[in-house]
């Protein structure tokens, strides 16, 4: 249920876009009806960038109304709600994307299941039709995660966790597909500038948003916007490739090793140096590292395979003080019996700076002269290496 829960915040924020100057003038209108419990009041809730309170409206006769601006170039997010409730459900709020003009909202039963019409509904609509497949998708999955036969159906549980996780990456897919369909669309600049805004989108398909950009919006507000953060992005993705270059050439092949000396499990000091005459691979990794502890099984193979064959492996785990019973523990399920070190600094582990580790696993294997033969050796490359080295 988490998951989806926050799907639907991801959703959210996908579609919220920075206030930029242009005011945009409102009226909506409700009407409820067939309601269990008809409420006092209906709120307003204007997304945070928008930087204005809640605002709150009596209900009369089943009716309310709301009238005011937003300093935003684009449609603005906000949600009706019923109640102020700590956590809110799908039923009991209405998400509306406004533009100027008039809109009149028919709920019945909730919040949930409403109709919007009206001149300032064109930006609404079309966010509904794009953002309807993860609303009902995750619906449906919190209703299945709430059944009786998820508690106990095995199969059931992989399928709609299967399903869980793939909400997000689909509902991602929807908008951009809406946006390179739709680029003359008054919501398209919006998510354009929103998906820019988070993480989740790949170089390739940054480039590929901003060029379809219309050139009629380039010298506007959200032209503007759209612009100055591909920017900041180009120049983030040049200063990582220069970094990652900077790390790389620590540890260029064919350059000699660094020694480093580092306490195993009993406390005894072993230098990286004291291997010297034998194929060493040293492996970065840590006992609360996922892809780590599933590499660990190919590195066993390759030591169990190589090991009578002058090839062994040293071990500098990325642990803290704190988390030293767990390294512990993580050796001893993993069957790990080659040498294991570490200053327990987590990733400030002297080693781990000095051979330009930021992420794990990672693996460097060091011929008998102490020289950097090849990195990062994954599953079966590590055994096709030492079949080629280890004749």
């Amino acid at each position: 249920m988490k998951t989806s829960r926050i799907v639907l915040a991801a959703v959210t924020y996908l579609i919220s876009l920075p206030a930029i100057a242009q005011v945009k003038h409102f009226t909506i209108s409700g009407s409820l009806k067939n309601m269990a419990a008809m409420p006092a009041k209906i709120y307003l809730n204007y997304d945070p960038v928008v930087k204005k309170p809640t605002d709150s409206a009596m209900v009369i006769n089943g009716k309310y109304t709301f009238k005011g601006s937003v300093d935003v170039s684009v449609p603005a997010l906000m949600t009706l709600v019923a109640a102020e409730p700590k956590e809110i459900d799908s039923k009991n709020q209405y998400t509306l994307m406004l533009d100027n003009g008039t809109i009149s909202l028919l709920s019945d039963q909730n919040l949930g299941n409403t109709t919007a019409t009206g001149t300032g509904t064109l930006a609404n609509t079309e966010f509904h039709k794009i953002t309807s497949f993860a609303l009902t998708e995750s619906a449906a999955i919190n209703k299945i995660f709430q059944s009786e036969a998820y508690k106990t159906n095995d199969s059931l549980k992989k399928s709609v966790q299967k399903r869980s996780s793939a909400l997000l990456g689909n509902a991602l897919v929807n908008m951009i597909t809406y946006i390179r369909k739709n680029p003359e669309s008054p919501v398209s600049p919006y998510l354009t500038y929103s998906l820019f805004s988070t993480g989740f989108l790949t170089p390739q398909m940054t480039d590929t948003l901003n060029q379809i950009v219309p050139a009629s919006l380039r010298s506007s507000s959200v032209g503007i916007a759209i612009n100055n953060i591909f920017t900041k992005k180009k120049e983030a993705q040049l200063e990582a490739a220069a970094k990652r270059k900077a790390l790389d050439d620590m540890t260029l092949l064919g350059s000699k090793a660094k020694d480093f000396t580092q306490n195993d499990v009993a406390d005894k000091p072993v230098s990286l140096s004291s291997f010297k005459g034998k194929y060493v691979l040293i492996d970065f990794w840590a006992s609360w590292c996922a892809p780590c502890r599933a590499e660990n099984p190919a590195v066993l193979k390759a030591f169990n395979a190589y090991k009578d064959k002058n090839f062994t492996v040293l071990g500098v785990s990325l642990d803290s003080q704190k988390g030293r019973q767990a390294w512990l523990d993580a050796i001893k399920k993993d069957g790990l019996t080659w040498t294991q070190v570490s200053d327990l600094k987590g990733f400030e582990n002297e080693a781990a700076v000095l051979y330009g580790v930021e992420a794990i696993p990672q693996n460097f294997l060091i011929d008998p002269n102490g020289v950097i033969v090849a990195k990062n050796l994954r599953g079966e490359e590590l055994q096709k290496k030492l079949a080629t080295l280890l004749k």
